[in-house]
């Protein structure tokens, strides 16, 4: 799955791209979503924050409230909101299919969140010019911007926009689709994208479900093989092993990778060739604070930046050796801030 010139992760979109979203029917005994209240007051910042509020929005790529998000952002000014529409684990393409099929409602969800946020400007992010040609030809009024297939493009993205003088904030693309349909519609978010794929399945799937159907359902109706042996929640990259398949998918479940066989990683010894530290966003070098960890008395002077990692696990995937970087930093950041080293 890995690794040219740093960290490039092989794109896996193709077979679930080739059909529409599919509408997977609610369980039953499911409780149908209790409408709204009728919107009252003037459209304007607090109008939009409470709209968001009542239809219990949740971005997708963080699983936080958009209601709190946006009270956040309002406080701290951003100078643009980035609709997130690509996706950058190999396999997911959640937001790819959501921008595809609504994107008039993602750019109306943007405009709405630019609004409650005071922001200035407003961009849809794709990952390639061939995906922005796309979504050009299906509204020509769709200002994009890209963001390229090198993960973590979110990170990466943020540190350009950064560098060009723009202090930019995201928001995902079902949680824009969910605030226009909560302004216009007076409707709750009851209902998500989740991309189904994995050698697990016969079928792979981008799935529009009820929040809250179990995670069987979804594996299901894309015919989940009897010798699906890992069910993985989240990015292939950062995901996690779900054990109960009754689970219930939240607003923040993206992607279900089901596997046949479990990936056995073998780990071999450190060959310094640098490929972590090219791969880290933060600045951070991987190898170097390994070794620090490995000489038994490390030093924290020697172990710059590790404070800042944010948990994106490049520097584990690039590591032609196998070896976990990320839980070496984790360690080396809790050294640091407590002083005690295991």
């Amino acid at each position: 799955m890995i690794l040219q010139h740093g960290v490039k992760l092989e794109q896996q979109k193709t077979a679930s791209l080739r059909h529409k979203i599919k509408i997977l029917p609610v369980p039953e005994g499911m409780a149908e979503p209790k409408p709204l209240a009728a919107r009252q007051g003037k459209l304007d910042a607090a109008g939009i924050i409470a709209a968001a509020e009542a239809a219990q929005i949740v971005d997708e790529f963080d699983g936080v409230a958009l209601a709190r998000k946006l009270k956040r952002l309002r406080r701290l000014k951003p100078d643009m909101i980035v609709a997130c529409c690509f996706d950058e684990d190999p396999c997911t393409t959640s937001a790819m299919a959501t921008l595809r099929e609504n994107t008039d409602a993602v750019i109306a969800g943007l405009v709405l969140a630019a609004r409650a946020c005071g922001a200035a400007e407003n961009k849809i992010a794709v990952a390639t010019p061939r995906e922005a040609r796309m979504i050009k030809k299906i509204n020509p009024q769709a200002d994009l911007i890209l963001a390229g297939e090198r993960y973590p493009a979110r990170v990466l993205l943020k540190r350009k926009l950064f560098a060009s003088g723009k202090n930019a904030a995201y928001i995902g693309a079902q949680a824009c689709v969910a605030l226009t349909a909560a302004v216009d519609e007076n409707e709750a978010q009851s209902f998500t994208v989740v991309t189904v794929a994995g050698d697990g399945v016969e079928h792979w799937r981008n799935m529009r479900v009820r929040i809250g159907t179990p995670l069987k359902f979804l594996l299901d109706a894309c015919e989940a093989s009897e010798k699906t042996t890992l069910v993985i929640t989240g990015s292939s990259v950062t995901g996690k092993a779900v054990t109960n398949l009754s689970e219930p998918v939240t607003a923040s479940t993206r992607c279900v990778i089901a596997l046949k066989k479990i990936p056995r990683n073998k780990t071999y010894p450190c060959i310094g060739c640098e490929k972590c530290a090219r791969a880290c966003p933060r600045g951070i070098v991987p190898w170097r604070v390994l070794r620090e960890i490995q000489s038994g008395a490390p030093d924290p002077v020697r172990m710059p930046n590790v404070q800042k990692c944010i948990g994106c696990s490049a520097c584990s995937v690039a590591c032609p050796s196998g070896i976990d970087l990320t839980a070496v930093i984790s360690k080396a950041a809790a050294f640091k801030k407590s002083g005690d080293f295991d």
